[in-house]
């Protein structure tokens, strides 16, 4: 239980972030430099969890397991469309919106179904070990705090109450730690040596598209802004940091929780 009772801490810390979030609008602004700077830094740190910790995790488990490397890139690209096409229904229903209130709602009930494949890219992570969870859930949590503070701003927008917006993102920063918790529980004690790298490949696929397609795009939108580029660079050179100091992780037979 004690991988179980580390992924409930992180849970925690991932709520925690997220909440701040959405308070941030009511008392002040976070400023779009440093909400910049903080996507440039969170694209970093998932491009380089990516590439250097989830996909070669994932291809060496085909060692263990009744596949090849081909069927990794599957699961690879079956998490990146899973997310592409929730992304295009989201931007569909706010681009049939005519007022800030349609939109933010309905930027809500899409990004409520891609937070469930969120918490169930961040528990797979633990399939390769704390140290690699630690690594995503510290990336989610930035993703996070800028995801829910652009939700709570344009829900405020929209004239709704400070309560009222805080229940419902309360509600919706639930949804990925308790995904991530059902998910963990699904696979409670069982033996994931022959299918481990196929959940770790569709992780690294929903990661991939979240970087590339969202925080990427957003981070660099400015045209060339150095400080942003060194962002970004700064948190791919912390992973590879983390991947240096952590070359291999011994996993156990079950899925942490002994």
């Amino acid at each position: 239980m004690e991988s179980y009772l580390i992924f409930v801490v992180y849970a925690a810390i991932l709520l925690a972030c997220s909440m701040a979030g959405a308070f941030l609008p009511r008392i002040g602004s976070l400023g779009e430099r440093h909400a910049h700077a903080l996507v440039a830094l969170s694209s970093g740190i998932f491009l380089g969890l990516l590439f250097l910790m989830l996909l070669p995790e994932a291809v060496e488990e085909c060692e263990h397991g009744d596949y090849d490397a081909h069927v990794v890139m599957l699961a690879l690209l079956g998490g990146f469309v899973l997310i592409m096409v929730i992304d295009f229904f989201i931007k569909g229903d706010c681009a049939e919106g005519h007022s800030h209130k349609v939109a933010s709602f309905s930027s809500l009930a899409g990004l409520s179904v891609h937070a469930v494949c969120d918490g169930m890219a961040l528990a797979a992570t633990f399939l390769a070990g704390e140290e690699v969870g630690l690594v995503a859930t510290i990336g989610m949590c930035i993703h996070k705090f800028v995801v829910l503070f652009s939700l709570s701003s344009s829900m405020l927008l929209a004239e709704e109450s400070g309560k009222t917006v805080l229940k419902r993102l309360f509600g919706f920063s639930l949804i990925t730690p308790v995904a991530g918790l059902l998910f963990m529980l699904f696979f409670n004690g069982m033996d994931v040596d022959q299918y481990s790298g196929l959940p770790l490949a569709f992780a690294a696929g929903t990661f991939m598209y979240v970087a590339i397609a969202h925080m990427l795009p957003d981070a660099l939108h400015d045209g060339r802004d150095w400080k942003t580029v060194a962002a970004i660079i700064a948190g791919i050179l912390l992973m590879l940091a983390v991947s240096l100091v952590f070359p291999h992780v011994h996993r156990r037979s079950e899925f942490g929780f002994v």
